[in-house]
């Protein structure tokens, strides 16, 4: 089964969406090694959780969607 290829902009939505967390930004660039990767900009007491958050649901995603060039 292929992979759907999404933006950026629509993956970074479905991970915030996911996190829940107000006042986190995400940001999704490529990877050489994952094929895309999420990165939590926030305040430094939340970062790691925020970043954890983010890498679990990233890994959920990376398994149905596809960084769109």
């Amino acid at each position: 089964m292929a992979k759907e290829a999404k933006t950026d902009a629509e993956l970074e939505a479905m991970i915030a969406d996911r996190i829940a967390l107000g006042g986190v930004f995400v940001s999704v660039r490529k990877d050489p090694l994952l094929g895309w990767r999420a990165t939590v900009i926030t305040a430094p007491k939340r970062a790691t959780y925020a970043q954890q958050l983010a890498d679990q649901v990233a890994a959920e995603l990376r398994k149905k969607y596809t960084l769109k060039d």
